[in-house]
């Protein structure tokens, strides 16, 4: 994601190299660099606000094109249980798997490997009609993968299966269990509210990495990433980078300011995703529109995370989260819906991966 990209901007560029060996949703990026002397010093644009050439309205069923592709309400004891799927889907019916079962961020401490965070099926539940992603500390771990037995262990779920090595998880044989390109993504959550991690909505393209074509051919989509534990005013990030997680990458991030606090209770965080430009919201307000990395046209998949600091007490968009309490579990970040539309008008604008030349850069 933007945050684990975004951890080592402008800061050691051989750190950086070890990180980016894994796939990472981007949050932090342009915050470090905001923090920065020798990164850029730009202001967000703020003149999306007033540009009629983006419908900030929120989508509504069965008008204007629009229609229910899925609902997940996590109605059951597992996952795909209970998911109601509109009159028009054809897909697979179990469309969520657990999060790569790997490490996810390596130490920054040499002298701590115990700091290191690894995503782990063990430490995702549904229950009461909510996914349930824990993190915690533990120092006699036992699961069915190749977890060390004392570390920091945390989740998510996702409509993408990774084929072979999941410590790779570079994208190049993703299994899609579910896909989408334009359309509406929204959730209700409710944050973990603990020091040294947060969660994230994210949609990403498996090639992504290709570069040259911007964003057209595929963009990482971060709805929100809940950094802003520490921050004295109530605040929320999104972001997009394309063209990879390298030296090619591109991003645009935007932090935005709220009256709510986020950390009480649950909230929605929604992305409408049309051919010509994205629009986010937060509890059914707009908070963003933008047409950046000139707008994916490609199906992506899903993504709800949990990530834990790995010692450096630092998140996304150049947020300082605080050190995590390894004595104690954190804060459970809980999953009340997940909602998905499609707009019939849309459909004719989707192109497939193929039809984009490039390499992919896996640096």
């Amino acid at each position: 994601s933007f945050a684990a990209f975004g951890k080592t901007v402008c800061k050691k560029e051989d750190k950086m190299k070890k990180l980016l060996s894994i796939s990472l949703p981007l949050i932090l990026i342009v915050g470090i660099c905001v923090m920065t002397s020798s990164c850029s010093k730009n202001k967000q644009d703020e003149n999306w606000r007033d540009d009629k050439s983006y419908d900030l309205s929120l989508p509504a069923l069965n008008k204007d094109g629009w229609y229910l592709v899925f609902e997940d309400d996590f109605d059951g004891n597992k996952l795909n249980e209970n998911i109601k799927f509109g009159d028009k889907y054809k897909g697979n019916k179990e469309i969520w798997t657990t999060s790569p079962h790997a490490i996810r961020w390596e130490s920054n401490d040499e002298k701590k490997p115990q700091q290191a965070c690894y995503w782990c099926p063990t430490m995702v539940e549904v229950k009461n009609s909510n996914l349930i992603i824990h993190s915690r500390y533990e120092d006699n771990h036992t699961c069915d993968g190749d977890c060390p037995k004392q570390g920091r262990f945390t989740s998510g779920i996702e409509t993408r299966k990774i084929v072979g090595d999941n410590n790779a998880n570079k994208g190049t044989n993703d299994e899609m269990l579910f896909s989408q390109a334009f359309g509406y993504f929204e959730c209700r959550v409710k944050f973990p509210n603990s020091n040294g991690l947060w969660s994230a909505f994210w949609l990403q393209s498996s090639n992504m990495r290709k570069v040259g074509n911007e964003g057209k051919d595929g963009t990482e989509i971060d709805v929100y990433e809940s950094a802003f534990i520490n921050s004295k005013t109530s605040k929320m990030g999104h972001a997009l980078l394309w063209d990879g997680y390298g030296k090619n990458a591109k991003s645009s991030p935007y932090i935005t300011d709220l009256t709510q606090n986020l950390y009480d209770g649950y909230h929605t965080f929604a992305l409408k995703w049309t051919p010509e430009y994205y629009v986010f919201y937060i509890d059914g307000k707009p908070t963003w529109a933008t047409k950046d990395g000139d707008v994916s046209r490609v199906k992506e998949f899903l993504r709800l995370t949990v990530e834990i600091d790995a010692g450096d007490k630092w998140g996304p968009h150049g947020q300082k989260i605080g050190a995590f309490d390894d004595s104690k579990p954190a804060d459970d970040f809980m999953v009340d819906y997940v909602k998905v539309y499609q707009n019939e008008n849309y459909e004719k604008y989707i192109q497939d991966d193929s039809e984009f030349s490039g390499s992919i850069d896996l640096d």
